[in-house]
């Protein structure tokens, strides 16, 4: 069950590569989710790398996803949208994670890659309404991994 963390990682980078080839994004929220989906292509190659390493199977990527049971992707407000569910989702499942993973490689791949997750949620937020506070809590809630199942079960199909 530990790894159905590890679900979202393909899942958001697969979301953000169909996103930037979509041609449906422009100006600035083009420019972010390009850098966006850099860094989520980067967390699936360390997590995978880390997997290996530690002589586990790393969570594949499905050969599709269904991003539109979560919204509108037809529209740059709709993609925004989806990725404001995606990256809270995100990190609710690293931060639920943390009190199970028990291996410090693991752990601290982990660590360093809920920051910056964080900051995709805060930086999705910020594209949507530049007014409103990009960072409205000052503690995140977590996710068992049922949980985030369930949160990304309409996406899987």
């Amino acid at each position: 069950m530990r790894d159905t963390y590890f679900h979202a990682r393909p899942l958001e980078n697969r979301f953000y590569r169909d996103v930037n080839a979509s041609g449906k994004l422009q100006g600035k929220v083009a420019q972010t989710l390009m850098v966006i989906g850099m860094h989520e292509q980067a967390h699936v190659d360390a997590l995978t790398a880390t997997a290996r390493a530690l002589g586990g199977t790393p969570v594949a990527e499905r050969q599709s996803y269904n991003f539109a049971a979560l919204g509108d992707m037809g529209t740059q407000a709709g993609i925004l949208a989806i990725a404001n569910i995606l990256e809270p989702t995100g990190v609710k499942a690293y931060d639920g994670a943390a009190r199970e993973i028990t291996d410090k490689l693991i752990l601290a791949a982990a660590g360093s890659i809920v920051n910056i997750e964080a900051r995709h949620a805060s930086i999705i937020r910020a594209l949507i309404d530049p007014d409103a506070n990009p960072a409205p809590k000052p503690f995140e809630d977590t996710a068992t991994p049922q949980q985030i199942l369930d949160m990304i079960k309409p996406v899987l199909g």
